[in-house]
């Protein structure tokens, strides 16, 4: 690793995101010098499923790596730090080749045989070994769904990776994994930092199946090919817990909210926090480093959705712009207007892949700015059921700082809804790709992340506007009450 070795240089970070990946280049100097991004496809269909093609991903993040390598003009390149989407699952037969489509955490499939599973598996016990719900986005629920429904598919697979495993391998010939992303698999047992033998067996795999498991910041191997050859390869961890270590260097444990295609709050610690009714989870950013939340489905994902629907006659910039403009023009409250945004079900708190959106209040002065603005605060009140869960005390709650990062976090206007609905100051990070500034830390030395960490200190928070929360308060009433009528009581 590059730590301590008093070379200068840039590092590189590379975040495998959901639907695009972003490669940025991070000098001494906390200064972004190269930056690019790449996308590729997420396919859903009426069955629940959500799976992307391993190679078209692979493919976009090795050319969005070549062209940041390529403008660099011959700097130095210290190191390269995948940042990594989270709960991705890949299957390869003997000769490593990948068997089916990738599945995402939005894959809703594994629900039907969840209740098999924890009649052999104990959803408490599971829980508190690994910091997961037993829940569909995770490795146990996807394994067992899969062994069960596909079983020629499960004789083939002989390796079970994520799409970052399966880059890390194209680029250094290792099969490695990090443990920030080997911790949030259901997998990996939190407190003895391997691979749960117990529930390994109760899956019927063994740990060879699985990459080796590295910590943060060692390195896996050195690039083989390309303008990056010779490079060396850090493990890296979760684009989650990268996203708090890019606005938040110095590990203060403060929460950050990342909205992109889907969403999450999380915070750092020094030890797990799991939460009395399994609504939350418990990562690692590394072996030191825990990395607390919970996340949601329908983060980005319904704004587009909206866009799609309400705004599809311009083109999706023009659709955005005109939605964000819409949506600030409806005061607080959205005319009276409640929007559940289970597009996908849920993650967070309710854990229910079975819910569904639903628009209640519509009348005839209604229009789609109020539609836009209602989808606004769902998305805001969504984030709120999660940020209330990890607060120890109404206290520490407003007693922390709140970061907001993520392709959201570039709207003003989110930004302001986002610090009303949580009645506290919103702190927006100097870039939206902290996630990808996280991983270039990592092979940076220390004083850049406190030049990093001074920069983000400078940016004046957002505070909540007093007639906005007011309404946003009795809106957020009335957002619960229409879930507790539609969801608990029927």
């Amino acid at each position: 690793m590059t730590q301590g070795t008093g070379r200068t240089g840039v590092v590189i970070g590379l975040d495998l995101g959901t639907t695009a990946v972003k490669v940025l280049a991070l000098n001494e100097r906390g200064e972004v010098v190269a930056q690019t991004s790449g996308g590729y496809a997420l396919h859903s269909g009426p069955d629940g499923s959500a799976v992307q093609d391993a190679e078209e991903v692979i493919g976009a993040a090795l050319a969005a790596l070549e062209k940041v390598a390529e403008s660099l003009n011959s700097a130095p390149i210290l190191a390269l730090v995948p940042s990594a989407a989270m709960h991705s699952l890949v299957l390869l037969d003997a000769a490593d080749a990948v068997l089916a489509p990738a599945l995402t955490w939005a894959d809703g499939r594994p629900a039907a045989t969840l209740p098999s599973l924890r009649g052999v598996l104990d959803p408490a016990q599971s829980y508190a070994r690994t910091g997961c719900p037993l829940q569909t986005p995770y490795h146990p629920a996807r394994l067992w769904w899969l062994r069960g429904t596909q079983p020629e598919l499960w004789r083939r697979c002989a390796r079970i990776v994520s799409l970052t495993d399966l880059l890390l391998h194209r680029l250094t010939g290792q099969w490695a994994t990090s443990v920030g992303l080997a911790s949030s698999t259901g997998l990996w047992n939190l407190h003895t930092g391997t691979w749960d033998t117990g529930i390994l067996e109760t899956l019927g795999i063994s740990a060879d199946r699985l990459p080796a498991v590295y910590d943060a910041q060692e390195e896996v191997g050195t690039v083989l090919a390309g303008s990056c050859r010779g490079v060396a390869v850090l493990a890296g961890s979760s684009d989650g817990a990268l996203a708090n270590l890019g606005v938040d260097p110095a590990r203060r444990g403060h929460s950050v909210v990342t909205v992109g295609t889907s969403g999450a709050v999380r915070r750092l610690g020094q030890g797990p926090y799991l939460e009395a009714q399994a609504r939350t989870w418990s990562y690692r950013l590394d072996r030191a480093t825990h990395l607390s939340g919970g996340a949601i489905n329908n983060g980005g994902l319904l704004l587009d959705w909206v866009r799609r629907q309400w705004y599809g006659d311009l083109s999706k910039p023009e659709g955005f712009g005109r939605l964000w403009s819409d949506a600030g023009q409806i005061p607080a409250g959205a005319g009276g207007l409640t929007l559940l945004p289970y597009l996908t079900g849920e993650r967070s708190p309710h854990w229910r892949s079975d819910l569904s959106a639903t628009l209640h209040g519509l009348q005839l002065h209604h229009t789609r700015a109020h539609i836009a603005r209602a989808a606004l605060e769902a998305l805001a009140f969504s984030v709120k059921q999660v940020w209330e869960l990890g607060q120890p005390s109404a206290r520490a709650a407003l007693s922390q700082k709140v970061y907001s990062t993520g392709g959201l976090a570039a709207e003003p206007l989110w930004n302001s809804v986002l610090a009303s609905a949580l009645g506290v100051p919103v702190q927006v990070a100097e870039v939206a790709d902290a996630s990808a500034i996280g991983a270039a830390l990592l092979g940076h030395t220390h004083p850049t992340a406190l030049i990093w960490a001074a920069r983000a200190e400078a940016v004046s928070p957002i505070a909540p506007d007093p007639a906005q929360q007011h309404a946003l308060d009795t809106a957020w009433q009335r957002w619960q009450t229409l879930y507790t009528r539609l969801y608990e009581e029927a």
